[in-house]
């Protein structure tokens, strides 16, 4: 076992969901007295400040340049970590990381540079999907560092500030829009489930600019309802902290919005696709109250979705808004 480092540094670059399923990592009892540092992408930094507790972060853009590298090495070099734990990152930084004297360099071994500039690592075949994606990081630390310690896995924690402009008494947030990585729900389930959500409650509607294409037609056959109310790309991160955290439930696809709302505690309510890397089992979301529905067919689909060619296409229809709506009454 690697003794309790005085600094260690963690890698993570990747989306809001990818984040938020890494960061209760830091949390194992050998850390605890240990002075921590996270890289994350830029533009993720509102998920370590207003984590539970607040992370030391450096925000990094993860496409390449030399005058990037050459400060990143030098940011490392500055904090002078004992350990790093690269998560996910692209090839750079584990060069980095090795150029910078990191006497223990830690990491999935999966692509060239991982065998090349780790000295620590963890053979994990992620597709498989054996695990919770919480759970895989947490056993690449628990493998590599902790062996003796048997600590419980924790899911993140967050508060969100407050929201400034007024919000409905009671309300539910659904989110239809996601970055395209998976499955999503059909458009005319989406309106079904918002238009009898209305009628008990009001429901606002979140989105940024990349999710128009589902969101555009959804908005052009709902009714205007003043129980229906279109919060899309009105929202900076922080401003959807506030929303979400006051909900009296989320509902969303595969997306880190929904990883956002478990964090705070909401109930979080999701709908995934049966494709094996895309499954709840993986990527569902952590939280104290959290639900998901998948499809039940057995999936052919081990990366994407087969379309056509796969006899149960489009299964995601099979996940009712009626069921999906009792669910939700329930909370309300």
């Amino acid at each position: 076992m690697i003794a309790p480092p005085k600094r260690i540094l963690f890698v993570r670059m990747d989306r809001i969901g990818d984040l938020v399923l890494t960061l209760p990592s830091d949390q194992n009892p050998l850390f605890r007295e240990s002075e921590k540092l996270w890289f994350i992408s830029t533009g993720l930094e509102f998920v370590a400040e207003n984590a539970i507790p607040p992370r030391r972060f450096v925000g990094w853009k993860k496409e390449f340049s030399w005058s990037q590298f050459l400060l990143f090495i030098k940011k490392v070099r500055e904090f002078a970590p004992q350990i790093s734990v690269s998560f996910q990152s692209p090839w750079w930084v584990t060069l980095a990381l090795w150029l910078s004297g990191v006497p223990e360099r830690v990491g999935v071994l999966s692509s060239w540079h991982s065998f090349l500039f780790l000295n620590y690592g963890l053979r994990q075949k992620r597709s498989r999907c054996e695990h919770h994606e919480l759970d895989y990081n947490h056993l690449l630390v628990q493998k590599t560092l902790t062996p003796r310690f048997a600590a419980q896995t924790a899911y993140l924690k967050m508060v969100g500030p407050a929201f400034k402009s007024p919000l409905p008494q009671s309300y539910i947030v659904i989110h239809p829009g996601m970055a395209g990585s998976a499955l999503n729900w059909p458009i005319a389930h989406y309106r079904n489930l918002i238009l009898a959500m209305s009628q008990k409650i009001p429901v606002i509607i979140t989105g940024t600019a990349t999710d128009r294409s589902i969101l555009e037609p959804l908005e052009e056959t709902l009714p205007k309802r003043e129980n229906i109310l279109w919060f899309n790309e009105r929202l900076n991160p922080q401003q959807l902290l506030g929303v979400l955290q006051n909900a009296k439930a989320v509902f969303a696809p595969s997306t880190g919005v929904l990883h956002l709302a478990a964090a705070l505690g909401v109930p979080t309510r999701g709908i995934y696709s049966p494709v094996n890397v895309q499954k709840a089992e993986r990527w569902g979301p952590r939280g104290p109250n959290t639900n998901t529905w998948t499809p039940s067919v057995p999936c052919p689909g081990r990366f994407r979705c087969l379309g056509s060619a796969c006899k149960h296409f489009n299964c995601m229809e099979l996940v009712s808004p009626q069921e999906i709506e009792d669910n939700i009454s329930k909370l309300i």
